[in-house]
């Protein structure tokens, strides 16, 4: 976005109602009609979160995760409370980070990254505390270690 690149589909869509692909009524995208994006975006809606980037004939890279909208709490504008909405990802997999040129990340999108890993680690890493998940659960904690950052 900042740097005013268009990667010519939707970000998300919606999932879960009729277990197709690309479902609506809602979606991340600026096509419009078609079953997809006729319905603003609720609470308790899931999504795909699929940002990508694509040079054609080059390369491609893609992530995609599935997250659901949910009801910021305590909004105010104007002396007025307004309504708000998050995303909290529902999907809780490690994003491959060795292939991640560190030198175009901001701070900020480095310390999402941290935050996300800390969230995957906290969530799945007490599902695999069973003897015969131990590969599992050291593969786990080095996909989540913290971005080094030189």
């Amino acid at each position: 976005w900042a740097d005013c690149r268009d990667y010519g589909h939707g970000t998300g869509h919606g999932v879960g109602a009729g277990l197709n692909v690309h479902e609506g009524p809602q979606g991340i995208s600026k096509r419009m009609g078609g079953g997809l994006n006729t319905e603003y975006v609720k609470e308790g809606m899931i999504l795909s979160n699929e940002p990508g980037f694509y040079e054609n004939g080059r390369f491609g890279i893609r992530i995609e995760n599935l997250l659901v909208v949910c009801k910021m709490e305590n909004v105010r504008k104007n002396d007025s409370s307004v309504d708000f909405f998050r995303f909290e990802p529902l999907t809780l997999i490690p994003i491959q980070t060795e292939m991640i040129n560190m030198d175009l990340m901001t701070p900020k999108e480095l310390d999402w990254l941290d935050e996300y890993h800390a969230t995957v680690w906290n969530k799945i890493s007490p599902l695999l505390q069973d003897d015969t998940d131990r590969l599992g659960l050291q593969w786990l904690k080095d996909a989540c270690k913290p971005i080094n950052r030189h």
